[in-house]
């Protein structure tokens, strides 16, 4: 019920998985989508935890920056998919980002969804911080996700988190 009052459309139950911690759910998701060899793309900065897991499982994360122009962060597209070898198998995105705030548009997302689609790319959409969004026009109660523009058989696997939202961090399910 959650979910559909935030986004506005149905969801099967058995599509969430409950795990003990975000960082546990970014780790299985890791787990799920790459192996020893591997790449995974993370826009940077980023929260600095992403990488440990990755290593550890043998997994290279590749960093593509996200710039500070015209006091303002904004991605580059193009440098983002340049990252991209034959051994990238997710783009990992965290918008609301953690730790400076940047906030993919939804043209950001449908770029990212469709390069996805094109080279049979996941996507872990680490949206965490959703609910932390004040926009400077209108009165958006969260972010733009990738869940406004794709179905719910696209390759995107979601991380999301009660801790945050409710100001809970640390506590455990």
């Amino acid at each position: 019920v959650y979910h559909e009052q935030q986004f506005g459309r149905p969801f099967k139950p058995d599509s969430f998985f409950i795990t003990g911690s975000g960082m546990q759910a970014m780790q299985t998701i890791f787990q799920l989508l790459a192996g020893d060899g591997d790449q995974i793309i993370v826009p940077t900065p980023a929260w600095p935890n992403y990488p440990g897991p990755m290593r550890m499982m043998g997994v290279e994360p590749v960093y593509a920056p996200i710039n500070f122009e015209n006091r303002k962060w904004q991605i580059d597209l193009d440098r983002l998919f340049d990252c991209v070898t034959d051994r990238t198998k997710a783009i990992c995105l965290n918008s609301p980002s953690n730790p400076i705030g940047w906030v993919a548009s939804i043209e950001d997302l449908t770029a990212v969804r469709d390069f996805a689609r094109k080279r049979g790319l996941w996507i872990i959409a680490d949206e965490v911080y959703s609910r932390f969004y004040y926009p400077h026009v209108g009165d958006a109660k969260r972010s733009p996700s990738f869940i406004d523009i794709t179905d719910s058989e696209e390759r995107v696997i979601y991380a999301n988190t009660f801790s945050k939202n409710w100001a809970m961090t640390g506590w455990r399910v």
